[in-house]
């Protein structure tokens, strides 16, 4: 059992997702950061925002947020990420802006120490889309001590993501976590049984993982380790926005793990922070104190 809190730190993408009737502040990494945060982590983003409004704001709420910002790099010309989101019908779409600041995160030496002393760190994929911070985050994941918790959270979006990306993504991971959908994906890609419970046992097996994470929404989720395939059953819920609940589930996960313990709680408080995100207007509420950890 860990004593002291834990260093866990995100990297990729911190971005606003811009609505017809307002903004705020997400992308998976930050979601996850805040959420790492509240639960008892000392918790750090690693990241780009641009030299503007957007970029100081999400500096301040991040930082308010517990969420230490040192290595939040500030471009000189790109603007902070957005994410602007259209509804037609009522359905909503996404246009994930290109060439913003989080696509030029840059290595440097300063960013060696934070991930040396990370016990655990959260990357992606989209956040790999341009070369730059592609370099950037397999660098960092290099740097990290052999005993870093490194949470390959896969978060395919729409055409960001390459056979390279993903293979050398997994080959870096300690833990994956995907959804369903996100199942088929990566079949594509790794090739695999058509039963999902064989498939992701032959992923964990393949690529030496601790464990692989399926996420299933309110039929709750399946972890596969050395010890089998266990369940949580989710618990259904009034849903008022499902954004962020899937990195609340991933913060909760990663800080039961480091806590020592066993997979089945790790999955059943997982479940339980991401259901009550989605009772929740905002992908970055505050989280009731019962549910911290350290």
């Amino acid at each position: 059992m860990r004593r002291g809190p834990p260093s866990v730190v995100a990297i990729g993408a911190v971005l606003w997702d811009v609505f017809p009737d307002g903004e705020r502040l997400g992308g998976a990494p930050a979601n996850f950061a805040v959420h790492a945060a509240a639960l008892g982590a000392r918790s750090a983003m690693v990241s780009c925002v641009g030299d503007d409004a957007r970029g100081k704001t999400a500096l301040e709420i991040l930082s308010g947020r517990g969420v230490a910002t040192d290595a939040l790099q500030v471009h000189a010309y790109r603007p902070t990420g957005s994410v602007n989101v259209t509804l037609v019908d009522g359905q909503p779409t996404y246009e994930i802006v290109e060439g913003v600041a989080w696509d030029a995160i840059t290595w440097c030496s300063e960013l060696a120490p934070i991930a040396q002393s990370a016990h655990a760190l959260c990357f992606g994929t989209i956040d790999q889309r341009e070369a730059q911070s592609r370099r950037a985050i397999i660098n960092f994941l290099d740097a990290a001590s052999p005993d870093c918790l490194r949470v390959f959270d896969i978060n395919f979006r729409q055409h960001y993501h390459t056979d390279e990306i993903v293979r050398e993504s997994l080959t870096r991971a300690v833990v994956l976590k995907l959804n369903d959908e996100e199942v088929v994906l990566l079949r594509d890609y790794v090739g695999g049984e058509e039963d999902v419970d064989v498939f992701l046992t032959g992923i964990r097996a393949r690529f030496d993982l601790q464990c692989v994470i399926l996420t299933l929404g309110e039929q709750g989720c399946w972890v596969v380790s050395e010890g089998g395939i266990c369940q949580a059953v989710g618990k259904r819920q009034q849903v008022v926005n499902t954004v962020g609940a899937g990195d609340a589930f991933t913060a909760a996960f990663v800080m039961h793990l480091l806590a020592g313990a066993p997979m089945q709680i790790c999955a059943e408080q997982a479940n339980t922070v991401g259901g009550f995100v989605t009772t929740q207007d905002s992908g970055m509420p505050p989280l009731p104190a019962r549910f911290r950890i350290f």
